[in-house]
């Protein structure tokens, strides 16, 4: 192709060209509606300025960089700005790589039939793909910009100001440039109007602040997967035309049809006066007269529509929209491209994550002339930012740049995907990848990868085996089996190359501590629970620890715990609590179960605050230890279970009444009386800082309570079964 792209679908040479009216103006005041890009655009991308407030002067920090196919490279960053810390990933693409392919995915196919981006990197079996061309979140679903798929016009330019699309040519060179769009519809009987648009939603157009659609013609071909086009509360009853073979073949002059387009057909719609037009000029039969172009006049293979500038020659630009709707800090998108055009470059931004703030479009801008970037566009960002990938030697693919707000995936109207066409070569290398801290009787199954000289995955079936040097474990398969703590080494070995994996298999030494939890508390007979256990080692790392590996036991009720860490509760007669303890390589740990909703009072050795279920009271005396007993203040404690209490000064003796229980204590006596009956005590209770500190053991099981003690965290819990019970 050469010159103006034109497509004539008749015999007819005349040509029109419609003026080229822009997009979003200011609100009218007989509209209610709001022009504004924040009810067109997804994402969020604007500035008034190159030069970003507070940006960071700290370098990039490259994580990792990987081919993940012939020509393609991607390197992740870290940038530690002022806003916050930034993760950032960037596809290097050589244009000139014969085995470099890209492509634009429509949504499911079609426009108006979204996608995620990893929907349609798998359907389409993409090395990687970003999302593409902004668009209106509240119509149909279509690319604002003009795309080219595979060297066809499949939507034309929105009638914006100041925006620039992504385009590859033929030749392998890529530009950055403004579109435009012009064309009209005829028939032979001299009846003329321009068309606006092909495959477009509606919008309002910016220099004029007309409705895209009101008054005005469209075309649609069989890629506009929706059964209705360009209608909103502005547009009147539209007109359209069933085109195919440049006849009219069907009309719909109430309201147009009620279906998508068919497979080699066309359907022209108008709006207002645009319908008249084609009530007055056409009727079933008669030969039709389409033609449209589009510009700059290139051989194209593929064009995506983005947005403003952010870097030209080099160097950051001012902003070319002024919309202050898509501006802040938040995940962003964009395209750049080397000096020359043959190498572009697709960036991504992770925003509003726990591991990335985002970036300004200042910001944004900087980062890319920080990579080296010649010219780039701004692309769809914000929640519709997300990056897929292929690792290397993986034949599956992932998102290495998440959503906002570690949510879902948004699906979007278009992906720019990249592809090998490059054939099976041979085996370049293999690498091995899986954890590297495990406990003893854990199993773990690892990732064995092979690649070829294309960087392309190779099936490592039959091509790579694990081995273990050390005696560690024992090995079946892929998968690793602990058997003794120590570090040890996981080897991936095949005919020409092997790969390392240090692993460390720890020992109850290495652990700080192991904290127990439970899936469910709603505790019956014959009721089932998963049980987990997490643990802080003492090099401050965290790790899941496999059921499998603890060895679990019950205490205080009629239970089991099997070896995938499932409790089953058998019996809870006449039993208000419960624990479950687990132990590794001789360290414990236990988690108290409560089975009815019984009020708690709760301590901690050495803490002066004292919880009553969530509420805080603080004490003038700790609990402390004495002869491995526990001894506590028994005004506070009485207090919190709503017992009475009386001192006897004479005597030196304090008595607790509960319920229907009297508990007499005398300071210093080696035994205490429950209801008139002795009980013998080894540790006396005393009086410390002038409160009385009893053994609470011994007190609690003369007052009907029941007492556990946690080792982990010293705390004691206090259940009063009696008392809630009723």
């Amino acid at each position: 192709m050469c010159g103006i792209i034109k497509y004539i679908f008749d015999t007819g040479e005349e040509k029109i060209m419609g003026k080229l009216i822009g997009y979003m103006a200011k609100q009218k005041a007989k509209t209610a509606m709001k022009h504004t890009i924040s009810a067109i655009l997804a994402g969020a991308m604007i500035i008034s300025s190159c030069i970003p407030a507070g940006a960071a002067t700290n370098e990039l920090k490259q994580i990792n960089t990987s081919p993940i196919t012939s020509g393609v490279v991607q390197t992740n960053y870290t940038w530690d700005i002022a806003d916050g810390m930034v993760k950032a990933s960037v596809l290097e693409i050589d244009l000139t790589n014969p085995y470099v392919k890209l492509d634009i995915v429509p949504g499911q196919g079609q426009f108006t039939k979204r996608a995620t981006v990893s929907a349609m990197a798998n359907a389409t079996n993409a090395v990687a793909m970003i999302n593409g061309d902004f668009y209106n979140t509240r119509a149909e679903g279509a690319p604002i910009g003009t795309t080219v798929i595979e060297g066809q016009l499949a939507s034309s330019q929105s009638y914006l100001n100041g925006v620039y699309c992504l385009g590859i040519t033929d030749d392998a060179t890529a530009y950055i440039e403004p579109f435009s769009f012009s064309g009209y519809v005829s028939n032979n009987y001299g009846a003329i109007m321009n068309l606006s648009g092909l495959n477009k939603t509606v919008y309002w157009e910016e220099t004029t602040g007309q409705h895209s659609h009101l008054n005005k013609l469209h075309l649609y071909n069989d890629l506009w997967g929706g059964t209705t086009r360009g209608i909103d509360s502005y547009t009147g009853v539209p007109a359209e035309l069933l085109v195919k073979d440049n006849k009219v073949v069907d009309i719909a002059f109430d309201g147009g049809f009620d279906m998508p387009v068919p497979e080699g057909c066309y359907i022209v719609h108008g709006d207002g006066t645009a319908a008249d037009f084609l009530k007055e000029s056409f009727v079933i039969g008669d030969t039709i007269h389409i033609a449209y172009s589009y510009e700059p006049a290139k051989d194209w293979q593929l064009v995506i529509g983005g947005h403003g500038l952010l870097v030209d020659q080099g160097q950051m630009v001012p902003y070319t929209k002024d919309l202050s709707a898509l501006g802040g800090i938040r995940a962003r998108t964009a395209a750049g491209i080397s000096q020359d055009g043959k190498t572009l470059y697709l960036i991504a931004v992770e925003g509003r994550t726990a591991e990335s703030k985002g970036i300004t479009l200042g910001n944004l801008s900087l980062l890319l002339t920080k990579l080296g970037v010649w010219k780039a566009v701004n692309l769809d960002g914000g929640g519709s930012t997300t990056m897929v990938s292929r690792p290397l030697g993986e034949i599956e693919r992932v998102r290495v740049i998440h959503p906002e707000n570690n949510g879902m995936e948004r699906s979007v109207v278009e992906g720019l995907g990249i592809y090998s066409t490059a054939p099976q070569g041979r085996v370049q290398g293999i690498s091995i990848g899986g954890s590297q801290t495990l406990f003893i009787g854990e199993t773990a199954e690892y990732k064995l990868r092979a690649y070829d000289q294309y960087y392309n995955p190779v099936d490592p079936a039959n091509t790579i085996r694990l081995t273990e040097s050390t005696g560690h474990g024992t090995i079946s398969g892929n998968a690793f089996t602990a058997v003794e703590a120590g570090d040890a080494v996981l080897y991936a070995v095949s005919n020409t190359y092997t790969a390392a994996l240090p692993i460390r298999i720890v020992s109850g030494a290495d652990i700080e501590s192991i904290t127990l939890d439970i899936n469910q508390r709603d505790f019956t007979e014959g009721s089932t629970h998963q049980l987990s256990a997490y643990a802080i080692l003492k090099d401050g790392t965290g790790k899941q620890v496999a059921p499998e590996t603890l060895t679990w036991s019950v205490e205080g009720f009629d239970g089991t715990i099997d070896e995938t860490g499932k409790l089953t509760v058998h019996s809870l007669e006449n039993t208000y609590t419960g624990t479950v303890k687990a132990s590794y390589d001789g360290l414990e740990t236990s988690l108290t179960l409560k089975f009815a909703d019984l009020e708690t009072v709760k301590l901690t050795i050495d803490s002066t605050t004292l919880w009553i279920d969530d509420k805080a009271l603080e004490m003038d005396v700790a609990p402390s230890i004495v002869n491995n007993r526990t001894i506590v203040p028994v005004t506070f404690i009485a207090d919190a279970l709503n017992a009475q209490v009386e001192w006897d000064g004479v005597l030196r003796t304090a008595y607790v009444a509960y319920n229907d229980s009297l508990v007499e204590i005398v300071i210093d006596a080696p035994e205490l009386y429950v209801n008139g009956e002795v009980v013998a005590l080894d540790t006396p209770a005393a009086i410390v800082n002038g409160r009385t500190m009893v053994p609470l053991s011994a007190v609690a099981g003369g007052l009907g309570l029941e007492v556990f003690y946690d080792a982990a965290d010293r705390s004691i819990t206090i259940i009063q079964p009696e008392l809630n019970a009723e």
